[in-house]
């Protein structure tokens, strides 16, 4: 049958890792979807949301504070700070580079763990829009 939670294996206890002011983690846990959930309202919603830069900050920072606060609960004499909101944030996000880091970090620890249906679905999404951003871009229909 295969793993059962070849999530948690790859991701570690804290999530996926992320280098920004220090070493930090991504989760996205029950504790995070049901923030999402309070702002998005459903499962499709927050899927699609990380395509959106300002979404992705939102979630991502959700997840980063998630696993910060966990960290803390196992290491209380080694406690990293929270990263205080979105903009405090986004001026860690400094540079192409980095965005582009983010948001594909803040994808993999959502999809981490999804049914792999789920996973499909996503990147069917993502396709669909890169080929609509595409042909905005070039007026033209990407080839099949």
């Amino acid at each position: 049958m295969g793993q059962v939670y070849p999530a948690l294996f790859i991701m570690g206890k804290y999530g996926i890792p992320i280098t920004l002011d220090t070493e930090r983690h991504m989760i996205f846990n029950l504790n995070v979807l049901e923030a999402c959930i309070e702002k998005y309202q459903n499962m499709d919603d927050i899927l699609n949301a990380f395509s959106n830069i300002k979404a992705a900050k939102e979630i991502g920072l959700l997840m980063i504070n998630e696993a910060t606060e966990m960290w803390n609960e196992d290491h209380p004499d080694a406690k990293k700070s929270l990263i205080q909101d979105e903009k405090h944030l986004g001026r860690l996000l400094a540079g192409i580079n980095k965005i582009t880091e983010f948001t594909n970090k803040v994808r993999e620890a959502m999809l981490e763990g999804l049914p792999q249906e789920a996973v499909q679905e996503v990147e069917e999404i993502e396709k669909n829009l890169r080929a609509a951003a595409q042909k905005k871009m070039t007026g033209t229909k990407q080839s099949e």
